[in-house]
């Protein structure tokens, strides 16, 4: 029962999270949460028998700061970058980090200095800039945007509850 996900919602109905579905049964029996959407599996317990929620509205309003920044760190640089090297579009998980501009000439350590590269490449272009080292970026680094519904659908389970919880979300893509 704890590996499926069920979606929590604000009681203004907006995403929060999402939570197990062990969780969310003891918020609903603690009165905290009240099910929204229903999946076809049921909980079953000695005197109850009652449908596992896919959805749930909390009872109380959350303040929840609205966050623009993605934290940086290593597997967001990669997931920004799609998991391909940014110099010859090698893909996989085995990447390394690079700095564009090196860090013994002044780069920062930013999201718009830094991209995914294979070892290869990295290996290649050591010391240098992208230019003396006669390789091209195959795209700019930016700072990322951060979308709750595109983490969401992310989820391990998210393909088996997406059409209660797309209603939900907001730009939710058709294929996750």
């Amino acid at each position: 029962m704890d590996e499926i996900a069920v979606l929590v919602l604000n009681y203004t109905y907006e995403p929060l999270h999402f939570t197990n579905a062990r969780r969310a049964v003891t918020l609903l029996l603690a009165g905290k949460a009240e099910s929204v959407e229903s999946s076809p599996r049921v909980v079953r317990s000695p005197s109850r028998v009652f449908p596992l929620p896919s959805v749930i509205r909390l009872a109380v309003y959350i303040r929840k700061p609205f966050l623009e920044r993605v934290a940086f760190n290593k597997k967001n640089i990669l997931r920004r970058d799609g998991y391909t090297c940014q110099y010859c579009s090698r893909r996989g998980e085995k990447l390394t980090v690079d700095h564009v501009m090196p860090r013994s000439r002044g780069g920062q350590t930013t999201w718009t200095n830094v991209v995914a590269a294979c070892l290869r490449c990295n290996l290649f272009k050591g010391n240098r800039t992208v230019e003396e080292a006669r390789l091209r970026l195959i795209r700019e680094p930016v700072h990322p945007q951060f979308l709750f519904s595109v983490h969401l659908m992310r989820h391990p389970h998210a393909t088996s509850f997406l059409d209660s919880w797309r209603k939900y979300l907001v730009a939710v893509p058709t294929t996750p």
